[in-house]
């Protein structure tokens, strides 16, 4: 479990380049296999299961909520006024697990928002609703906002109609994934930017280098619609956020 643990905290690497987990010193295969399934939900059911027995605690990749209020808050602003009036904002946050990412902006988003957190790991899934059932209420700045939680898989989100969300956020999810299969980080962006509106974004939140994340999201499809904004740093690591939009449809 602990080498679980530190394989999870550590960031993934940039370029894969720079950065790299940590291994099992006893075991250093073992780390190996740990750092190539992290798209399986297998890794993470083990890891939610073992990890908040009693729907005690958040863990958050790369940071928190906190590192990021300014940003989402200033973002769904932005994109707020293009959005139908009397329609709560759709945000869809991909790969949730038990983050306090979507919980947080739900809390504190002045506008209304409907917050779907959608992870293929049952576990996650259940910890976080169980966390708001028992003991841990939480108050949405504007009476009209929703938050759920979905198990589904993030490279397959048939739950969500075309063209029918606002945001997507991808906090380390495209990561994870990209450790184990290329082709399913790929898909979820093609989902991402097939349940997108027009007006609306998909912003992936990482350590990875423009030269790196760029070429891959290319192939995925998002064309040159793509944004890079550096967040800050965190414990010595620059973070990114990479905000996609939708190409034009062609007349």
């Amino acid at each position: 479990m602990a080498l679980i643990r530190r394989l999870l905290c550590s960031s993934l690497p940039r370029n894969h380049s720079a950065r790299t987990f940590g291994a099992d010193a006893g075991n250093p295969g073992t780390g190996e296999r740990l750092r190539n399934s992290m798209g399986e939900r297998a890794t993470w059911d083990t890891f939610y299961s073992r990890s908040f027995p009693n729907d005690s605690l958040h863990f958050d990749w790369f940071f928190g909520y906190d590192f990021l209020r300014g940003f989402l808050l200033s973002l769904i602003g932005d994109i707020a006024p293009k959005v139908f009036v009397g329609t709560p904002l759709h945000v869809v946050d991909v790969g949730c697990g038990t983050s306090d990412l979507g919980l947080c902006l739900y809390r504190d988003s002045p506008i209304p928002i409907m917050v779907s957190c959608i992870d293929r790991s049952e576990p996650a899934v259940l910890a976080m609703r169980e966390r708001l059932k028992k003991g841990h209420p939480v108050i949405p700045q504007h009476p009209d906002s929703h938050l759920e939680y979905i198990q589904g898989d993030a490279t397959d989100l048939s739950t969500f109609p075309s063209t029918s969300v606002s945001l997507v956020l991808d906090k380390g999810t495209s990561d994870a994934l990209l450790r184990s299969s290329r082709l399913e980080a790929c898909n979820m962006v093609k989902e991402s930017l097939r349940i997108l509106q027009p007006t609306g974004k998909l912003v992936q939140l990482t350590d990875e280098d423009p030269d790196a994340r760029l070429p891959f999201l290319e192939k995925a499809g998002a064309g040159p619609t793509v944004t890079p904004h550096e967040l800050g740093e965190k414990n010595g690591v620059l973070y990114y956020a990479y905000i996609v939009t939708p190409l034009p449809c062609s007349a």
